[in-house]
C-alpha cells in the first residue's frame, strides 16, 4: 500500500461548504469552527503565509467551498489557509482508493469507492471493469493484487492508498 499524496486539485473542499462552519472569531486569524458531517468542533488558525488572504466570514469564492480554502494559485493548485489545524474529518479524508497512471507515468485515472474508476480514457475504463469483474470471487486483498497485475500486463501502474 502507498501513502495518499494530496495532489491539491481542491475538489474535496469545493463542496465543504455546507459543511464547514465558523462559529466565531478567537482572535486575529483564529476562529471557533464546527464540521457538520463529524459533529467536530475545533480552532481553526489560519497559517501565517495566508494571513491577510483570506477572510472566511466574508469571501468572494463560491458558497460551497470550504470558508478556508484558497483560491487557487498561479500554477494551479489551491491550498488549505488552516491545514496545520484541520479537524480530523479533513485529515483522515482521501478523495480516491487508488491512482492510474500510464506508461508515460502521466495521471490516467483514479478510483473512487471500491471499484468505481474515474477516466476520460474509454480504453481504461473498459479494462478496468473487465479486471474488477474477473476478481469478484477473491477476497479484497487478492483482488486488488490481480488488478495491479492485469493493469500492469497492459501498461498501467495502479498505486492504492492505506
Amino acid at each position: 500500500m502507498n501513502e495518499f499524496v494530496c495532489t491539491l486539485c481542491g475538489r474535496c473542499c469545493m463542496g465543504m461548504g455546507r459543511y464547514v462552519k465558523v462559529t466565531g472569531v478567537m482572535g486575529p486569524g483564529r476562529y471557533a469552527v464546527r464540521h457538520d458531517l463529524s459533529n467536530e468542533l475545533f480552532y481553526a488558525t489560519v497559517d501565517r503565509n495566508f494571513r491577510g488572504r483570506i477572510d472566511p466570514l466574508n469571501r468572494d469564492t463560491p458558497a460551497e467551498w470550504c470558508p478556508f480554502l484558497m483560491d487557487k494559485d498561479e500554477n494551479g493548485n489551491y491550498y488549505c489557509s488552516i491545514h496545520d489545524s484541520i479537524p480530523s474529518f479533513c485529515k483522515k479524508y482521501k478523495c480516491c482508493t487508488c491512482r492510474i497512471s500510464g506508461s508515460n507515468g502521466n495521471p490516467a485515472g483514479m478510483v473512487k469507492g471500491r471499484s468505481t474508476i474515474v477516466t476520460d480514457d474509454k480504453e481504461l475504463e473498459q479494462l478496468w471493469n473487465s479486471a474488477v469483474n474477473s476478481v469478484l470471487d477473491l477476497e479484497l486483498n487478492e483482488q486488488k493484487k490481480k488488478i495491479v497485475e492485469i493493469m500492469k500486463d497492459s501498461g498501467y501502474d495502479v498505486r492504492y492508498f492505506e
